[in-house]
């Protein structure tokens, strides 16, 4: 653990310190199902969350990367609205929303599509990183717009 007068003191940066963690792979676990198969709306909300977090740091990531398939404006785009997307859903099912099931296949569909754009830049593993998490969470909403409230 790196302290923070540490961390400070040596100039290391934002980025240079999510570009480590990055390489690490994905700094949130996929959410658990409870054991007899059925999501919870705690995971759900969980899942949309960790697209969310995903979503905005690939975003960065890939401003900083500069390469054509990085920043394709409508690349950038989707990784940001569905960050946006991910994150008001997770609010309406925290406020137990009765149009929750409404959001969530809203964002099943935006996931989906997040998720086949990031898969496309091969070779890059934030990128492989940020479609599964996206997958995940479309799984997520999906189950959880199938189940109402």
């Amino acid at each position: 653990m790196l302290d923070r007068r540490a961390v400070i003191g040596s100039g290391l940066t934002f980025a240079a310190l999510t570009g480590a963690v990055a390489a690490a792979g994905p700094a949130i676990a996929a959410p658990r199902k409870r054991g007899d198969g059925m999501m919870t709306l705690d995971e759900c909300v969980d899942s949309c969350i960790a697209s969310h977090r995903m979503c905005l740091e690939t975003a960065r990531y890939c401003t900083e990367q500069g390469a054509p398939a990085h920043i394709e404006a409508t690349h950038i785009a989707l990784l940001l609205d569905c960050a946006e997307l991910c994150q008001t859903t997770a609010n309406s099912m925290l406020r137990r929303s009765p149009q929750h099931a409404l959001l969530c296949d809203a964002c099943a569909r935006m996931c989906e599509a997040c998720a086949r754009d990031c898969a496309k830049i091969s070779g890059d593993a934030r990128m492989q990183a940020c479609a599964q998490t996206c997958r995940d969470c479309a799984a997520s909403c999906k189950e959880m717009a199938s189940m109402g409230m």
